[in-house]
């Protein structure tokens, strides 16, 4: 019985190390234009999407009307902005 209950602790303990490698792996890419910018409450609008950012890493220089690539990833129901990038 011990043995059996190991091996299952180590089981679950890899397939969870897995999913979450897999899901902190998973990243996105969107390209447009800023239509919204909002440093104090830490959200940028690109098109119709709304992203979580962190201003003061990534928020110099960006303005409204930017052509802008931001990778993202999607986690408790929200996209949180990883890198900002000039469109090219």
């Amino acid at each position: 019985m011990y043995t059996i209950k190991t091996i299952g602790t180590v089981a679950l303990a890899l397939a969870t190390g897995a999913g979450a490698a897999s899901a902190a792996g998973a990243t996105h890419e969107a390209k447009g234009r800023i239509e919204h910018l909002n440093p104090r409450a830490q959200h940028l609008t690109v098109g119709q999407q709304t992203y979580r950012y962190d201003p003061r890493a990534m928020g110099q220089g960006l303005r409204r009307g930017e052509q802008v690539r931001v990778v993202y990833r999607e986690a408790h129901g929200h996209r949180y902005a990883i890198k900002i990038l000039p469109a090219v």
